[in-house]
């Protein structure tokens, strides 16, 4: 596999600087193709998050999850992998293997884990298959479903994904053509990520060798393991879209209920708890804007937070049950009392929160 070149000043990996905007107005944009957003945020509990949502409510959860990954990667890898590419694997004149070998050197740089091509079988027959090995994938069925619209967005197939754990936090995952439930082809259409932005007006520190915001040096990239770390909690990061993880939630909502929404919500509040943040970072309405919007999270267009409660409004904003959580897990940190939230998510984008004292 080819080496990960990375800048030299700040240390970020040049793919994420080259192919990926961080706007003004806390939305991180990918340049080839503007309709697509993507988030820099902490991923250890999604896992446990999508086990307690499927312990709550009785019913598995991982085929939503796994799809949802399978049609925002599908979507993002099109506009990665050139069209001629695309044409000459499909007429079997390019091996799959260098193709994924590249593709899984950019997802190292965006923290996915560490995948290694193990077995292919592409003959244009329908028992066509290929295997991948994922080493600490940053979760199991979002990484199943990343491999599955990879593979869908090169060969416009319809993928059939099967995995099992092959050791320690290592997973042998298989694809071959299927066709997924026409149940699954009607849902997930999530609709919160084709909104037109609104304006912001905040101004990066630039790397002068890479150009992106200095504010990322808070990262250490590791790309041998393929993980990003946080340097100030030590927790894992993932780069990923937005658009693969608020359908699962919206759609379980449809179906469930106020329950499911409160569920993630009272999640995140406890993530927060753990070390999200410093209380002192939360003080300066100014350092939060910042390191909201590098996450591209979106605008935090005021935090006002003292003993009485928590108002906070966010534009353009990104995972807005996670938003929520966020705000009652500051507030209830800082001053060791629980609490009540209350939120709006309006139709052009916004998210407001209120949380009180209990």
């Amino acid at each position: 596999m080819p080496d990960m070149e990375t800048c030299p000043q700040c240390g970020l990996p040049l793919y994420m600087s080259s192919q990926h905007a961080w706007l003004p107005n806390g939305v991180i944009q990918a340049r080839r193709e503007s309709r697509q957003r993507l988030v820099l945020f902490e991923c250890g509990n999604l896992d446990p998050l999508f086990a307690g949502i499927s312990e709550l409510i009785g019913v598995p959860i991982e085929r939503l999850v796994i799809d949802a990954s399978r049609r925002s990667t599908r979507d993002y890898m099109r506009h990665v992998v050139p069209d001629d590419v695309k044409e000459m694997i499909r007429n079997r004149e390019l091996d799959l293997k260098p193709v994924f070998d590249s593709t899984f050197l950019i997802w190292r740089a965006m923290g996915y884990g560490k995948l290694s091509v193990e077995t292919v079988k592409f003959e244009g027959k329908s028992d066509d298959f290929i295997t991948v090995l994922a080493e600490r994938p940053y979760s199991v069925p979002l990484g199943v479903g990343n491999f599955a619209g990879s593979l869908e967005a090169i060969l416009e197939r319809e993928p059939g994904v099967e995995y099992r754990e092959a050791g320690p936090r290592i997973y042998r995952i298989t694809v071959r053509e299927s066709e997924n439930p026409s149940e699954l082809r009607s849902r997930l259409r999530w609709k919160g990520y084709g909104l037109e932005y609104k304006q912001g007006d905040l101004e990066w520190e630039r790397c002068p060798s890479c150009d992106a915001p200095l504010a990322l040096r808070e990262f250490r990239w590791d790309p041998d393991s393929g993980s990003i770390r946080s340097t100030l909690t030590g927790r894992r990061m993932v780069m990923t879209g937005p658009s693969m993880i608020d359908p699962i939630f919206d759609e379980l909502e449809e179906e469930l209920g106020e329950a499911i929404p409160r569920v993630v919500v009272e999640a995140q509040k406890r993530f927060v708890k753990s070390g999200f943040f410093a209380v002192k970072e939360v003080v300066s309405e100014e350092n939060m804007r910042e390191k909201l919007a590098v996450r591209g999270l979106g605008y935090l267009r005021y935090l006002r937070m003292g003993r009485k409660g928590v108002q906070l409004k966010m534009e353009n904003v990104a995972l807005p049950l996670m938003g929520v959580g966020l705000a009652q897990g500051l507030f209830e940190k800082a001053f060791q009392v629980e609490s009540e939230a209350e939120w709006e998510f309006t139709g052009d984008g916004d998210l407001l929160v209120k949380v009180t004292p209990r």
